[in-house]
């Protein structure tokens, strides 16, 4: 088969992109993912050494505004662009993991007859997904608690799949991966995540709590975002060779995750398909200003089970977190209660399941 793919934006849906798409080259089919030089994809995406084309594409705001005529224009100037595209290419079918970049490309699928794969990651559906559902062949969902959204008459082209990660995600070697960032074999190690571009909340309660935790034996591998490491190295520099480590973006997340015991996190899907793939105990942040508050959904999924804890944004103190990571890293039966039950949440064949959907249109 050969499938164009398409989500960006934001690592929310790049990341189960590369993951289908890491399961489609295994199982022997071509395919070219479709993105914006302006989103994560035009990094991420060349540096897993996949093909990629670019489509004008901007995201829309609901209120009437200048700057929302624009992004209408340049979506309309994206479909044409991609019906062009669909043209050249003839695919069999197309994928798409939400988000705005791939609207463009759902359209003109949807006008040339296309069969359109959706793959909606969150137990809320963004406006892009809800949109290019009623042209959808199939419709894959990472939580059952998701279906309702979509409506009752796409319920019988809805499969529960999970979300896809890749294959390096929770296979790495704790001992191997703590060396790689320099970081001490034996101690407590913390991960910090704030999402692709970072999270100043979540960064200003570690910096504040950073000198207690490292005092009480913990080590903080930390990735900022690039928009914030200069701000947090020169709020940390006291603390450079203490078991600090800021880092602007972690490309290599297996390795990330292979080095932790525990997790401070936004409750983004993908986030989350990462961690209970690698059964890791996660203190859950939820982003406060998702669509429809889904993170927070996302979070209590985990949170219910015992995989981690949820910390309303809000209520994020350094004291709070401190709290937290002294429960988890005091605690070594607690830590592996929350590590089984993490780990039992996983979906392993959500991306082999996905590629068999593509394989039914």
């Amino acid at each position: 088969m050969r499938i164009l793919l398409t989500g960006g934006g934001t690592g929310g849906h790049i990341c189960p992109a590369l993951a289908a798409a890491e399961a489609l080259a295994q199982a022997g089919h071509h395919f070219t993912y479709v993105g914006t030089r302006s989103g994560l994809e035009a990094r991420a995406v060349p540096a897993a050494g996949y093909p990629i084309v670019y489509l004008p594409s901007r995201p829309v705001s609901r209120k009437l505004s200048p700057d929302a005529l624009l992004a209408l224009a340049v979506t309309g100037a994206g479909v044409v662009a991609a019906y062009r595209l669909l043209a050249r290419e003839r695919p069999d079918a197309v994928l798409t993991t939400g988000g705005y970049a791939g609207v463009a490309l759902g359209i003109a699928a949807a006008a040339r007859r296309v069969p359109l794969l959706l793959f909606e990651p969150n137990a809320v559906p963004g406006r892009a997904n809800l949109l290019m559902s009623r042209w959808a062949r199939r419709i894959a969902i990472a939580y059952a608690e998701c279906a309702p959204h979509f409506g009752p008459a796409a319920q019988g082209r809805i499969t529960v799949t999970g979300t896809p990660v890749r294959r390096d995600i929770g296979q790495g070697d704790r001992a191997a991966a703590r060396a790689a960032f320099g970081l001490a074999p034996e101690r407590f190690t913390l991960l910090v995540v704030g999402g692709s571009a970072g999270a100043r909340s979540l960064n200003q309660a570690v910096v504040a709590a950073a000198p207690v935790l490292l005092a009480e034996g913990v080590q903080i591998l930390h990735q900022t975002g690039r928009a914030h490491l200069a701000t947090v190295r020169a709020a940390t520099s006291a603390l450079e060779g203490r078991g600090y480590l800021p880092v602007a973006y972690l490309e290599k997340m297996g390795e990330a995750y292979a080095a932790a015991d525990l997790i401070l996190c936004r409750a983004g899907a993908s986030t989350l398909a990462e961690v209970t793939a690698c059964g890791l105990p996660a203190i859950l942040v939820p982003y406060p200003y998702a669509v429809a508050d889904h993170q927070t959904f996302n979070a209590r999924a985990l949170a219910n089970a015992g995989a981690g804890c949820l910390i309303p944004d809000r209520d994020l103190t350094p004291a709070r977190l401190i709290e937290a990571v002294r429960a988890f890293a005091q605690d070594p039966q607690e830590r592996h209660r929350a590590a089984v039950a993490s780990r039992s949440l996983a979906r392993p064949d959500a991306a082999k399941q996905i590629v068999q959907l593509l394989e039914q249109l």
